[in-house]
């Protein structure tokens, strides 16, 4: 049997910011989530809001074989085939200077279906046609407090 799985992490914000932060203060869960289900795809896409400068000149720099880039109004999308350069930078280098998470939205899919869809910073999540192994693990990872729903 295969579940639709959302999810949504305990978030804050500081006095100074509109900003999204994890109340257990890490993304632990981010990229143990993400490494599992990396496996199962083949295609890495990134969502950035193009007032994000840094983060979007950082993602240029990367693997730029097959690299798709749509630039909209207010968004930038870059898309890749799976390659080792971009999963480490995922997995590695997911924080920007000032401990916030880099990108808006990061989604991984297999054959052009949606595998696993990382949101609002690194706090909301969906992931459909989860088997009942990856829900048990969704719910190992997750924190105490997270707000669930499967169907």
């Amino acid at each position: 049997m295969q579940y639709n799985v959302a999810f949504n992490i305990p978030t804050f914000t500081d006095d100074e910011s509109t900003f999204p932060k994890p109340v257990i203060g890490n993304y632990d869960y981010w990229t143990a989530l993400f490494e599992h289900f990396l496996k199962s795809s083949n295609t890495i896409e990134i969502h950035c809001w193009n007032k994000e400068i840094e983060t979007i000149s950082e993602i240029k720099s990367l693997y730029k074989n097959e690299l798709e880039i749509v630039k909209g109004e207010n968004l930038t999308i870059f898309r890749w085939r799976k390659h080792f350069i971009v999963s480490d930078y995922l997995l590695n280098d997911y924080l920007n200077k000032i401990g916030e998470f880099k990108w808006f939205t990061v989604n991984l899919e297999k054959d052009m279906m949606s595998v696993f869809h990382s949101g609002h910073w690194g706090t909301e999540f969906f992931v459909p046609n989860a088997l009942k192994s990856d829900v048990a693990l969704i719910k190992s990872i997750i924190p105490g407090e997270t707000s669930f729903h499967q169907n």
